[in-house]
């Protein structure tokens, strides 16, 4: 009897592990300390569904209906849930508790300690403090958790693309320029690390921009991209210190530490998604008419496929969010597809989505939206509803 119940006991450990991951575990191997992950083409949660319940909106008026959000640009969400919102007609930060409702204002327009000219990235340190970056007046400003000026450094050089912030130091994207034809197409990408006074500290090396090219129409040289030219498309993931980057021609993506060494290589079969003439067609008509533009355009030499990507994100569990060129329709939509891996480089799920995640934290999702009545853009907070789909509706 008793050894009935142990095979009972094994078989339902089986069939739960078996129905929990119904897809093909990642094969895994290390080689010279690093970690390579080869997934396969089916995630391991093929039924896996995503949808967004709506359960905030920022209201750009106080409760004396007094305007304290003008002309919104960006934000960011803090460890306590609350939103930092960039408005731009005040050069200041507007700061919302997680019900929406504002608490204060960091900042303001200016050039004296705490002010600013233009905001940049900000970003939350491990220590809690608050990081804002100032790109026209190329500097970096620091806040206590409260919104108090504390320190701030100037910086020679330009401020690029942040990605990574620790407490003392800032990793973030850099260009060099060289040739004196065409300083632009001979730009070079790099990723760096520097301390906040803007001192390089360290180098990840080099990375594959964005090229353009000359194209010469009659006496004049038109500058341009070609459609879904291969480039780096990079992630930071502030709460790990870890760098993702992919190539975004091939689906290999690497994972760097804080110190810049390679630590995992993640992998996954993929059919890119055609380039087809109306994507030509598409293309051609932001151009104007008869323009020189338009000329260099019709004389471009076009892919046969899309890249793999222009973004990717990762969530506060680690998961990486890998946005695709593959779309379908749904009851009037267009939806995107979304592959999501785990925070051990593992394919789990491919969502189709009618929203683009700016953030997601705590099983919510955040992005700014502009409103259609108004015009205005409202930052929003969604709940994730995940599901899983029927066997007869994958059938159909």
């Amino acid at each position: 009897m008793k050894k009935q119940l142990y095979l009972l006991l094994i078989f339902i450990l089986i069939f739960s592990a078996c129905k929990a991951k119904p897809g093909v575990e990642a094969r895994r191997e290390i080689i010279d300390g690093i970690e390579y992950i080869y997934n396969t083409k089916t995630p391991l949660y093929p039924k896996r569904t995503l949808s967004f319940e709506e359960e905030l909106a920022i209201d750009p008026e106080d409760d004396e209906v007094n305007i304290i959000l003008f002309r919104p640009r960006s934000f960011v969400v803090g460890p306590n849930e609350n939103i930092y919102i960039t408005d731009i007609q005040d050069n200041a930060i507007k700061v919302f508790d997680p019900n929406g409702k504002y608490k204060l204002t960091i900042g303001r327009r200016g050039q004296g300690p705490g002010e600013f000219q233009s905001i940049g990235h900000q970003a939350f340190l491990p220590d809690g403090r608050f990081l804002v970056m100032d790109s026209r007046q190329k500097r970096t400003s620091l806040f206590d958790s409260s919104g108090k000026f504390l320190e701030s450094f100037k910086w020679e050089e330009s401020l690029g693309l942040l990605y990574l912030a620790t407490n003392s130091s800032l990793i973030l994207r850099k260009y060099t320029f060289g040739g004196k034809n065409n300083p632009l197409e001979d730009r070079k990408l790099f990723i760096r690390e520097y301390d906040f006074a803007g001192s390089e500290i360290n180098s990840f090396g080099e990375f594959k921009d964005e090229k353009t090219r000359i194209y010469t129409i009659g006496r004049a040289a038109v500058l341009l991209a070609p459609p879904y030219p291969p480039m780096s498309i990079f992630a930071g993931d502030l709460e790990r210190q870890q760098l993702y980057h992919m190539v975004n021609n091939e689906y290999i993506i690497e994972v760097y530490d804080r110190t810049g060494k390679v630590i995992r290589k993640i992998e996954r079969p993929y059919e890119p998604v055609p380039f087809t003439r109306q994507d030509a067609q598409e293309y051609l008509a932001r151009y104007k008419e008869g323009s020189k533009m338009r000329k260099a355009v019709e004389a471009m030499s076009t892919p046969k496929v899309k890249t793999i990507t222009t973004r990717m994100l990762i969530d506060d569990r680690g998961n990486l969010w890998v946005e695709t060129f593959e779309k379908k329709e749904e009851e009037d939509q267009v939806l995107k597809a979304y592959d999501i891996f785990s925070a051990d480089g593992s394919y789990e799920a491919k969502v189709w989505l009618d929203k683009d995640p700016a953030i997601i934290l705590k099983e919510k999702m955040y992005l700014m939206e502009t409103n259609e009545e108004t015009g205005f853009s409202v930052v929003k907070r969604y709940r994730l509803v995940w599901k899983e789909l029927e066997e007869k509706t994958l059938q159909n």
